[in-house]
């Protein structure tokens, strides 16, 4: 049950997540079919950079507001009708917070598979965009996102969920600004590792950085479940 209720908060975010890959794939048909590419463009680099922009999107709305059930496109304050009957199953918090966390982490992770697909197939083929180096990259970008998804969900304990998701944009802007202006080793810039030195872009899997990203993931998600184990509701 705890399943199909998680499932029942996200279904409306993840149609959402999918009408936005279909929009983004609609306005670079039809601006590349009337403008031709700039010489000297290259299409790898656009790509990594209009993925990385979606995937903010993506870990932000799909993380969920964990314990504290929220209906999906409503901005509400305080408590949701469903969180204190969520609250008298018998189950433990941690399990709730895992459940309700993994769904999203999938759901995000299909999203990001199928916006690198859709990229792949928009962009003009080169050495660098193959199918098999858009696998790569997605594999790349789910490891690397986990993280930030991690602090959505941390953020998810403590913020309404309108909150939690300005919270969590805010989150990967300052840690964008932070490796824009320090110099930060490779394996702990996942900005880097999800732009620049990305598979599509470097050539190489970020190892590195992927692990410092799973992780980080998982610090974070034993501190979202300490606290949602003392927190009050």
């Amino acid at each position: 049950m705890l399943w199909f209720k998680g499932w029942l908060e996200t279904r409306y975010r993840m149609a959402f997540s999918l009408c936005f890959i279909g929009l983004v794939m609609v306005v670079a048909q039809i601006g590349g079919s009337k403008q031709p590419p700039p010489p000297g463009a290259r299409p790898d680099e656009a790509i990594a950079i209009m993925i990385d922009s979606f995937v903010v999107v993506f870990f932000s709305m799909l993380a969920g507001a964990g314990i504290n059930t929220q209906p999906a496109f409503q901005a509400t304050k305080g408590l949701h009708g469903s969180t204190l009957f969520t609250l008298s199953l018998p189950v433990s918090r941690l399990r709730l917070l895992a459940i309700r966390s993994t769904i999203g982490w999938v759901a995000m992770a299909l999203m990001i598979i199928l916006l690198c697909i859709a990229m792949g197939l928009i962009a003009p083929r080169s050495a660098s965009v193959t199918t098999p180096r858009i696998f790569e990259q997605a594999a790349a970008l789910i490891a690397c996102t986990t993280g930030f998804y991690y602090i959505s969900v941390l953020l998810g304990t403590l913020l309404d969920d309108a909150w939690r998701i300005w919270g969590s944009m805010l989150a990967f802007g300052a840690f964008w600004l932070l490796q824009a202006y320090t110099p930060l080793p490779n394996s702990l810039n996942l900005i880097r590792a999800m732009g620049l030195g990305s598979p599509i872009i470097a050539h190489v899997m970020p190892w590195g950085a992927m692990a410092f990203s799973l992780g980080l993931a998982a610090v974070l998600f034993v501190a979202a479940w300490k606290i949602a184990e003392r927190r009050e509701f």
